[in-house]
């Protein structure tokens, strides 16, 4: 199909562009998460930035997390597959580029900080990683990935379940163990993590989407419904006929080795 990316992956990049080419213009009122100024503080905190750094946000969508690193006389240059996208993210970021996550379009060790923030469940997580490790400078690139994920065994199944009836375009639904895991599996050193809470309106949360309204309602139920230690760990409420959820995020770095350790066979 014309403008869709071809290369080895099976992420349906098409089906993902259209669907971001519909929420462009809504997007950064689509969820509290998006224009979070905690959480966006905690991204700048985390990745250390020095002067004259050199950023790429892959899957920056707005650009949003970016602009939040241009500090520092830093420049940033933001990622994504979305044309629509692009065109919000080129008013606040250093320079935009069209392309997938699993083939970047950039040299190995050119990069001093990658941030990927709410994306690695659009395509496949271990070739994604290894691609953002590879351009990272040796030894002193850091990596800044970020993501709702579960609070543990107790919330994964439902929770998941949730975000992939919202989002049926998700490929996975990673925890935090997971993210660390692939980290190191791809050669990082010095791995951290930070947690960060959010409540979410998931009225509003539902409000950017293409649904039905009894597809809209049928998501809502499943809040409604969680089993209780579910709710417990979210502090599921309802208020005003609106239902709010705890959200936990995670922001981890690592840091690129000097040497990639080679699998043993």
């Amino acid at each position: 199909k014309k403008n869709c990316p071809i290369g080895k992956t099976t992420t349906n990049y098409c089906k993902i562009k259209e669907q971001f080419k519909k929420r462009a213009e809504s997007f950064d009122s689509s969820a509290r998460w998006v224009l979070d100024k905690g959480l966006l503080d905690l991204h700048h905190k985390i990745a250390e930035i020095c002067k004259n750094d050199f950023i790429l946000e892959v899957c920056c969508g707005t650009g949003v997390v970016g602009e939040r690193l241009l500090h520092s006389d830093a420049k940033v240059i933001g990622l994504d597959v979305s044309f629509s996208m692009l065109e919000k993210a080129k008013t606040r970021l250093s320079f935009c580029v069209n392309g997938q996550a699993e083939s970047l379009p950039f040299l190995d060790n050119v990069f001093d900080i990658v941030v990927c923030r709410q994306a690695f469940h659009f395509f496949n997580p271990k070739e994604g990683m290894k691609e953002i490790v590879r351009i990272l400078k040796k030894n002193t690139g850091r990596i800044v990935i970020s993501q709702i994920v579960p609070f543990g065994k107790k919330d994964s199944h439902w929770l998941f379940q949730i975000h992939r009836k919202k989002q049926p375009l998700l490929k996975n639904f990673l925890s935090e163990q997971d993210l660390k895991d692939l980290l190191e599996e791809a050669g990082c050193l010095d791995i951290t993590s930070s947690e960060y809470y959010i409540e979410e309106s998931i009225n509003n949360w539902l409000k950017d989407t293409f649904f039905s309204e009894s597809e809209i309602d049928a998501i809502k139920k499943m809040f409604l419904d969680a089993p209780l230690e579910y709710k417990v760990l979210h502090r599921t409420r309802i208020i005003d006929g609106h239902i709010f959820d705890t959200m936990r995020w995670v922001v981890i770095r690592g840091r690129k080795a000097e040497k990639i350790k080679k699998k043993e066979k």
